[in-house]
């Protein structure tokens, strides 16, 4: 597996707490089979998550020779999770926000209860500018779960899906669960990643039952083009159909 979504990262947002529980985090990412990770911290425009990426970078090297004497074999890459609002395209344009392993990919996160105004314009100005939106986790945002017609919109505007495994454990409710599974029996995800924040996430404990779980629906290939082979596009910057 090649995660493209997670908070290994310590002490930047609600993700790992120190660089002894990222060190953990990694440990078992890597007895689950994790090959690769993608740090990709929270980046909000108008909060305390607005930090420079160089202190990032800087924190993903001193993780990178922590788990190399640790004789951890996870390769780590950088990226973001992205608040969207009106100014992040020009702070990608800045190199203030970062996309997947300096890719044309961008991870982007919604407003949970309501959709941003404007919306779409403001996805369709990054596909323009040649990036290529990969949206967080589109089973948790409520007004997709009671309005599912609107999920083609994004797709057929040149935006790609990246589900949250743990759904299958209903970790974010009953309403993200049916949602992801949805999207998932009907093919409408491009990535399957962890959003792993902590040591404990539940995921660690049930994970042979989660991956078990969606082989069963879409097929042992399936699964393997979704959380390996799609995410390896990514980080060579390759094209995804």
């Amino acid at each position: 597996m090649i995660d493209i979504h997670s908070h290994i990262l310590c002490e930047i947002d609600d993700g790992s707490r120190n660089m002894e529980e990222s060190i953990a985090i990694l440990e078992k990412m890597e007895k689950i089979g994790v090959k690769a990770v993608v740090a990709t911290p929270h980046y909000i425009t108008c909060s305390k998550y607005r930090e420079n990426n160089e202190s990032k970078f800087q924190k993903l090297l001193t993780l990178k020779e922590e788990i190399k004497k640790r004789e951890i074999s996870i390769s780590l890459y950088l990226g973001n999770e992205v608040f969207i609002d009106n100014d992040i395209l020009t702070l990608i344009l800045e190199g203030k926000v970062a996309t997947l392993n300096g890719s044309r990919y961008i991870l982007i996160e919604f407003p949970i209860d309501q959709p941003t105004s404007d919306l779409y314009n403001l996805l369709f100005s990054f596909c323009a500018k040649g990036y290529i939106p990969i949206i967080a986790h589109p089973e948790r945002y409520r007004y997709l779960q009671t309005n599912t017609e609107e999920i083609q919109k994004f797709l057929d505007m040149g935006c790609l899906f990246q589900g949250n495994i743990e759904n299958v454990v209903e970790k974010y409710g009953k309403s993200a669960k049916k949602l992801f599974f949805y999207l998932l029996k009907n093919n409408k995800y491009h990535f399957l990643a962890t959003d792993v924040h902590h040591k404990d996430d539940i995921l660690f404990k049930n994970f042979k039952k989660v991956r078990k779980r969606i082989i069963k629906i879409i097929s042992l290939e399936k699964y393997k083009e979704l959380t390996f082979f799609n995410p390896l596009k990514v980080l060579k910057d390759e094209e995804i159909e």
